[in-house]
């Protein structure tokens, strides 16, 4: 109150400073949200991995006596988007490069295998060339066994 028994410079005054108090915080907000929103988390830096199972898979392999069988599952791990499109369009070439890399394989070497990763990388390896020989740009991260019956 003034002099005069006036409220009204006062109430102008708070008023003012009031309304300069909301613009600045709604300011603030949106520089904030603005700010959060342009940075990239974890998930946007790296495309989500995403798994595609093949059919089961069998195949006869030499024995010393006799004729075995190994049955194989398996899903490829690719960070590829289009992936699913590019296993579908090269599955011939896929199984066909599986065949000719357990062909060389011996019932006791699949019987006795001590290294299941190295065997994975040997089908991720061969999988990678013949994608990549006929073109395909799918890249494949993984191959994971998920099951391997060598009888």
């Amino acid at each position: 109150m003034n002099a005069n028994g006036n409220l009204r410079p006062t109430f102008l005054r708070n008023s003012l400073v009031l309304i300069l108090a909301c613009l600045i915080s709604y300011w603030g907000g949106t520089q904030t949200a603005d700010y959060w929103q342009e940075q990239p988390t974890q998930g946007h830096l790296m495309d989500q991995a995403k798994f595609h199972t093949l059919e089961r898979f069998v195949i006869s392999v030499p024995g010393d006596k006799f004729q075995h069988y190994v049955q194989l599952e398996l899903a490829l791990k690719s960070r590829t988007s289009n992936f699913d499109v590019v296993l579908e369009e090269a599955e011939p070439l896929v199984r066909n490069a599986l065949m000719h890399l357990f062909s060389n394989k011996t019932y006791e070497e699949l019987s006795q295998l001590r290294d299941l990763g190295g065997l994975q990388n040997e089908v991720k390896q061969a999988l990678s060339q013949t994608l990549a020989a006929n073109r395909y740009t799918a890249e494949l991260d993984e191959v994971l066994f998920t099951r391997l019956v060598v009888q």
